[in-house]
């Protein structure tokens, strides 16, 4: 089986209890839409099990979020326009969980992770990307910017552009009827806010089987949140 799971936000427990109950096997593919860091309190228990899952040979392919590349750019210091607030907003909290104060005493084995993650990952049938692809481009998934495919909201699919492909990202929270809805379009949307109470309607991490479209939604598990 293939699987796509949305945003984690540093939600270790809800990440495992989510796998524990996709029962995953070592064929099965795991694409991670991005935002492993920040929002829950356990960031590094997250990198760890993505981790872990690489060493145990399961096939789990991680893209980018833009969290992700803002806490990697504050350990390399090239920064954007995002990543200095970085510390400001998240950083101070989700080091924490690290056992350390700045970006650049963190172990190499995290940051080589980070540092892999692509920006999109292709399938015959499906595009993954964390945010957007930039439609006005001929060709979207090779022509896109970075702050494109990790922050901006995204417009019309112009399938075509994609080769038939449906698109498949996180990033924006959308309420459980939203994301249902989407399984039906050329644009699905997998990101619940697992973190998030606000609503009934959100506040899950979400699993989707690619193959049968079935829904997996795991409540948060991981108690208090940082904004």
């Amino acid at each position: 089986m293939r699987y796509a799971i949305g945003d984690i936000h540093g939600g270790s427990k809800t990440f495992q209890a989510l796998l524990d109950r996709l029962s995953l096997k070592q064929g099965d593919t795991v694409y991670l839409l991005g935002d492993y860091v920040d929002r829950g309190n356990d960031s590094k228990g997250v990198l760890d099990t993505i981790l872990q899952l690489m060493d145990a040979q399961y096939n789990v392919r991680p893209i980018r979020g833009n969290h992700d590349d803002m806490m990697l750019r504050n350990f390399t210091g090239d920064h954007d326009e995002y990543s200095e607030l970085w510390m400001e907003y998240w950083g101070c909290r989700t080091l924490q969980s690290f056992g350390v104060e700045k970006a650049c005493k963190l172990q190499s084995k995290y940051l080589n992770l980070l540092a892999s993650l692509p920006y999109v990952l292709c399938e015959d049938d499906f595009v993954f990307v964390h945010a957007s692809l930039d439609m006005t481009k001929p060709d979207p998934i090779h022509e896109s910017e970075p702050a494109v495919m990790l922050w901006q909201e995204i417009g019309s699919i112009l399938s075509a552009r994609l080769a038939g492909r449906r698109l498949v990202t996180g990033h924006k929270i959308r309420t459980m009827p939203n994301i249902i809805s989407s399984l039906k379009m050329n644009h699905i949307e997998l990101d619940n806010g697992a973190y998030s109470d606000l609503a009934p309607s959100v506040g899950s991490l979400v699993a989707l089987n690619l193959d049968t479209m079935e829904i997996t939604a795991q409540r948060w598990t991981d108690g208090e949140v940082f904004p």
